[in-house]
């Protein structure tokens, strides 16, 4: 899974609807199979994740990232980049569709699907890509068509 920055970057660039799909992400080493208890711990900090990002908390979301995120997103100046971004080309959620625990190349998932002010298109998906501790090692912002789909969809 790519992290946030690709995609920000290219919805800052062009058109959510004019996006082409996410490439294909590098595959990490799945998780083991994960208790109720720990899928449920996973969603609740896939929802205290991007609800930090739409608070435009950069600095509690940087301390969810694993070091490799973290240097990817160029670290908490890189993250408020990027919520800027979003919410000039967005705006911001008017209505959550979906929000659940899915799985990518194995990893847990967790997928917040809802429609935005500035983007009336169709649905934007925010992915948070978490190890079996809860730290985010991939993430990726899409509108739904272009969103890559969770296992076994």
């Amino acid at each position: 899974m790519r992290f946030l920055a690709p995609a920000l970057l290219l919805l800052a660039a062009a058109p959510l609807a004019a996006q082409t799909p996410a490439p294909a992400a590098a595959v990490a080493t799945p998780a083991p199979k994960l208790t109720a208890e720990q899928e449920a711990r996973l969603t609740a900090l896939g929802k205290t994740y991007t609800r930090w990002f739409f608070a435009g908390l950069a600095d509690s979301l940087a301390g969810a990232f694993d070091a490799g995120m973290l240097a990817k997103a160029e670290g908490v100046a890189g993250i408020t980049a990027m919520m800027q971004q979003i919410s000039e080309r967005a705006g911001f959620p008017t209505k959550v569709l979906v929000e659940k625990l899915t799985y990518r190349n194995g990893m847990p998932q967790y997928w917040y699907e809802a429609e935005f002010s500035e983007f009336a298109n169709e649905p934007v998906v925010v992915r948070w890509v978490m190890n079996a501790e809860g730290k985010v090692i991939g993430s990726g912002l899409n509108p739904k068509s272009n969103a890559p789909k969770p296992d076994g969809m």
